[in-house]
């Protein structure tokens, strides 16, 4: 029986200090054990959501480490080690594979426009570095231009050990169709507000930003979906949305800083060029999300 990787799997948020310039990782051990205890299933490590591109090397090696330790075993842990140069992202990789990570996973090229056939050699590269641990590609077109549909996934797939895909696009035709390529690939729904339509159609897991701020919500949401009470998912899915529509009227990054923050978990701010927030957009975001209703509940769990 082919085993997937399934679950809810917080893009986890990397606390910095409130200028953006150094990692708090106390505070990012703090994170990990509360969203442990919300009981999501594994987290997605300097991904977008985690500014990953915007860290230094050595950052993500010792952030990856600090949530490995902290984990200890009790959830799986994704490797996102994508990066502007192939070099860069194969040292990463090199460093994550001898680790006890599920996987890997990067994104494409991204800023220089690239072929297929580059495409592909920027992957298998990520690849061989990586000797027999699983890669996935993330596919989100949205940031980096650059679109893995099943066409093209169905040509990294001849890579051995590509083994999976972060789904962050909204054609769930599409997605899939590349659900249905293999059975021995795992596929994650990418899009928080569409979290329910992409188990729907045959996701196995999902990986989201929000989920560091609603993470009890969406391992609710992903445990009616298996056991087939997709009603009570839905209307989930639909509380879950109304968070998110006031989560969006900040920018995103700097705004789920900003609650963690307010919870006792210092986050700071973004890195530059990203921006943190104005005291009027931080006062009117968490007022908007106490407003929506959810988080008091998630509030809740945080641990002192």
């Amino acid at each position: 029986m082919v085993s997937h990787l399934r679950g809810i799997y917080p893009a986890l948020l990397t606390p910095l200090t409130d200028d953006g310039s150094a990692v708090n990782y106390e505070s990012l051990r703090r994170l990990v054990e509360r969203l442990i205890g919300a009981g999501v299933h594994g987290f997605f490590v300097c991904g977008g959501s985690g500014e990953g591109i915007l860290l230094t090397g050595d950052e993500r090696r010792q952030i990856l480490e600090t949530v490995l330790d902290q984990s200890a075993g009790r959830a799986q842990v994704i490797a996102h080690i994508g990066a502007v140069s192939t070099a860069q992202a194969q040292e990463l990789a090199r460093h994550a594979a001898g680790l006890p990570v599920a996987a890997l996973a990067a994104i494409p090229p991204i800023y220089f426009k690239v072929d297929g056939a580059a495409l592909v050699d920027h992957y298998r590269l990520i690849a061989e570095a990586a000797g027999d641990t699983p890669l996935w590609v993330y596919n989100i077109p949205s940031a980096t231009g650059v679109e893995i549909n099943a066409g093209v996934m169905a040509n990294l797939l001849n890579i051995p050990t590509v083994r999976g895909i972060k789904y962050s696009a909204y054609n769930l035709f599409d997605m899939r169709r590349i659900v249905e390529l293999r059975e021995d690939i795992t596929v994650h729904s990418g899009f928080d507000e569409v979290c329910v339509a992409g188990l729907s159609m045959g996701a196995h897991g999902a990986i989201g930003s929000t989920y560091n701020v609603l993470p009890a919500t969406f391992c609710r949401l992903y445990a009616a979906t298996a056991r087939g009470d997709w009603p009570t998912a839905h209307a989930i899915q639909g509380e879950a949305n109304r968070v998110i529509q006031a989560l969006i009227s900040a920018p995103l990054i700097a705004g789920m800083k900003a609650i963690l923050s307010a919870w006792g978990i210092p986050c700071g701010g973004p890195r530059r060029p990203q921006r943190p927030l104005t005291a009027e957009e931080r006062a009117h975001l968490l007022a908007a999300v106490e407003a929506a209703g959810l988080l008091e509940m998630e509030a809740s769990m945080v641990a002192a």
